[in-house]
């Protein structure tokens, strides 16, 4: 007896998953926002929609299914789910062999889809299907306010076949097949911040189901897997929400942003910045709270390119400020952003803040600095300027206020251990 392995069900998979995937990704590419995918917060949530299932009588139906789940995120760019889903699967079973029906087009056993009585079972034939999931995510966009995400992981499958009665089915009548299994699930998803603890969400799974008998009929010549597809919409709530990076206010023009160690708190977010931009300024803090904020709007670069301006007086100051702020103990590490004026196109000033925060790593390196203390170089090109760019000014402050965005900030990743 064959028992080759058939995953023909899963063909008509592709073009589902890969429009999911498609517009997730043009989403998500789309958004620029404050971080949000952060370590150490906790959700939990729902999503309800529809299901599909793929199997010996594969047709186009859809049905109900929900889930509630709980989301830890592990990293900014890890986050594990525990998840419960619920639904029914619809699947027509009418027709005998030779009669052109769905079930006697594609097998001359068309007895195990009857009722238990063995009378034919009806129109359309279900099963109900519970599922607990533990599953791993790769978050790809953590920093925005839209966070698509892969995922993927196991599932321990109860699954109950039965008529429109609901009277079991003859093979789960008899028992002839466990209803108890694991199988895989993987897919794709997202989570869209409409607050920092509330989360519009998404995600489309693919669910392996790792049995052939999930309609009550496995072929004996040629085995196949069945499988079922699930989509849902809904809602999260972070009910543990630790501090979080921060998004500088944007300032009205002209507005001074020399603070000698003074702390402003976020509107959006709990958390600390601190602005370095005169020379008398300190940068030395005893145990700087994680996602405490420097920022150093007097580190200036020449324009369109990520060269430190020497003609500005005091430039390389607030690059020594950097430097001791790193340095100030052995266990801190930190992350460097870069941010541009609004010369330019969008394009052009996100690649070249991308320059600019990793041109200060090298430089902290050049100076003696451990590379492995900044973790991670980002750059927010024109998104998040410190002080709006009028165009109703003279060419002389534009470029004053322009030079306020060329601009580094330090956010503390891991603190100091004592």
């Amino acid at each position: 007896m064959n028992h080759s392995i058939n995953i023909r069900p899963l063909k008509g998979l592709r073009s589902t998953a890969l429009l999911v995937l498609g517009l997730i990704g043009l989403t998500g590419l789309s958004q620029t926002a404050q971080a949000q995918s952060v370590a150490g917060r906790i959700a939990f949530g729902f999503d309800a929609g529809g299901n599909k299932y793929y199997g010996n009588y594969t047709d186009s139906r859809f049905d109900f299914q929900g889930e509630a789940f709980i989301r830890w995120n592990i990293t900014d760019w890890v986050s594990l789910h525990a998840a419960y889903n619920a639904g029914v699967l619809g699947y027509k079973s009418t027709g005998g062999v030779g009669t052109g029906g769905s079930i006697g087009n594609e097998h001359t056993l068309f007895p195990v889809s009857t009722g238990a009585d063995g009378t034919i079972a009806g129109t359309i034939n279900h099963t109900r299907v519970g599922g607990w999931d533990l599953m791993a995510s790769f978050n790809v966009f953590p920093d925005q306010t839209f966070v698509p995400y892969f995922i993927g992981g196991l599932e321990a499958l109860n699954f109950e076949p039965d008529d429109a009665s609901p009277s079991p089915l003859r093979g789960n009548a008899v028992n002839a097949y466990s209803k108890n299994v694991i199988g895989g699930v993987f897919g794709v998803g997202f989570e869209m911040y409409l607050s920092p603890k509330i989360t519009f969400n998404g995600k489309g799974l693919i669910h392996l189901t790792g049995t052939d008998w999930l309609d009550d009929y496995s072929d004996p010549n040629n085995y196949r897997q069945d499988a079922y597809l699930t989509m849902g919409l809904g809602f999260s709530y972070y009910i543990f929400t630790p501090e979080t990076p921060y998004v500088a206010p944007v300032m009205s023009a002209g507005t001074t942003i020399t603070n000698n160690n003074t702390y402003t708190t976020a509107t959006v977010y709990h958390t600390d910045t601190l602005y370095i931009k005169d020379p008398t300024d300190t940068v030395y803090l005893t145990n700087p709270k994680v996602n405490t904020i420097f920022n150093f709007p007097g580190t200036l670069f020449i324009v369109n390119t990520d060269q430190f301006n020497t003609n500005e007086p005091n430039n390389m100051s607030n690059l020594y400020h950097i430097k001791a702020l790193v340095n100030q103990c052995p266990s801190l590490k930190v992350e460097v952003m870069g941010y541009a004026s609004e010369e330019g196109t969008s394009e052009h000033n996100q690649e070249l803040s991308e320059r600019r925060s990793a041109r200060i790593k090298t430089w902290l390196i050049e100076q003696g600095v451990s590379s492995d203390k900044v973790v991670r170089t980002v750059g927010y090109g024109d998104t998040r300027p410190a002080v709006r760019e009028r165009k109703d000014v003279s060419a002389a402050e534009l470029e004053a206020e322009r030079t306020q965005n060329r601009r580094i900030a330090v956010r503390v990743v891991e603190t100091c251990s004592n």
